[in-house]
């Protein structure tokens, strides 16, 4: 029962390698340290690579570009979208069933922190269509599903929200977390966020792909707080005072409008500010019984995420 699994590499990746041990298959651009079998090759091109991968049953797809900017977002979406469409074709090829890794953010972004969606929830297109990073996961995940229909290929799209824990090498997912660990915490906005542990992602990943049944679409949520709470913790587990002023939310998305005509230093881009402002909340029917998902307390969460970036960033 071989899983494939794109974005090896990444922060999810490298921890779902070590939970599926001899199952996992790693599709790589470059050689991993670990033992798991590997494939040189991208999600891209599966053409090049796909009598290699002989035998695999599931392909989890966790490749993806994540940029919160306007600026130069072609690329990420198109890689977004056409590598999803990719490993569709890919995983009919190898008579697989494939896993999709998309984003809570599809579907959970709201105006308010009272609202949740679960996963019958209508994509919140008409909140972050206006974000290029979510637009190409709403569009992968309705093109990925109409692709797979017509080729007959059983596909699940799983929702994770922000990740975090021990192992971010890129930097991209602890983002919030380094900030108060670096003093680069400016103000804080009037919105929440969404987050949960990547080891709980990926121990409910592996639980799935070895599922003889699936649902169309699982989500794994964690822990919603408003920034001001998720700051102050992060700043509790760090040993740091976090006094930052609270911003409403009209001057952040004044600023939002400013940065986005001239560019401010010290800031966010503008595309983070505008999010900032939102709430991000989602639960799920049947996560927890189905695939085993219990995701940990978050401030051992946390605890775990900042012991990580001081000993990886001493600066941190």
């Amino acid at each position: 029962m071989k899983t494939l699994v794109t974005g090896a590499s990444g922060f999810l990746g490298r921890n779902l390698l070590e939970v599926l041990g001899d199952d996992a298959v790693a599709l790589v651009r470059s050689p991993l340290d670990t033992p798991a079998q590997q494939i040189s090759g991208t999600p891209m091109e599966p053409d090049a690579w796909l009598s290699q991968a002989k035998g695999t049953r599931v392909v989890i797809h966790a490749a993806g570009m994540v940029h919160h900017s306007r600026h130069h977002a072609e690329e990420m979406v198109r890689f977004n979208i056409e590598s999803s469409l990719a490993m569709v074709r890919a995983a009919r090829a190898l008579d697989a069933r494939m896993v999709l890794v998309s984003t809570s953010g599809t579907v959970g972004c709201f105006p308010h922190a009272t609202i949740e969606a679960d996963e019958h929830s209508l994509y919140a297109e008409g909140v972050v269509g206006r974000w290029p990073y979510y637009l190409s996961k709403i569009r992968a995940e309705e093109q990925s599903r109409k692709l797979a229909k017509q080729l007959g290929v059983e596909l699940t799209v799983v929702r994770p929200p922000v990740l975090l824990g021990p192992g971010d090498t890129l930097g991209r997912s602890t983002t919030n977390v380094a900030r108060v660990l670096n003093g680069r915490l400016p103000f804080i906005p009037a919105g929440g966020i969404a987050f949960t542990d990547v080891r709980d992602v990926a121990h409910a990943l592996a639980r799935l792909a070895r599922r003889d049944t699936w649902r169309d679409t699982y989500h794994l949520p964690g822990t919603s707080l408003s920034l001001r709470t998720f700051f102050e913790r992060v700043g509790e587990v760090a040993g740091i005072k976090v006094d930052k002023p609270d911003v409403p939310t009209l001057v952040v998305q004044g600023l939002a409008k400013l940065g986005s005509k001239v560019p401010l230093k010290k800031l966010p881009d503008p595309v983070v500010l505008e999010m900032s402002t939102c709430h991000w909340g989602f639960k799920t029917l049947w996560s927890h019984e189905e695939l085993d998902y219990q995701p940990r307390a978050h401030r051992q969460t946390l605890s775990d995420t900042v012991a990580w970036l001081r000993q990886s960033q001493p600066r941190a």
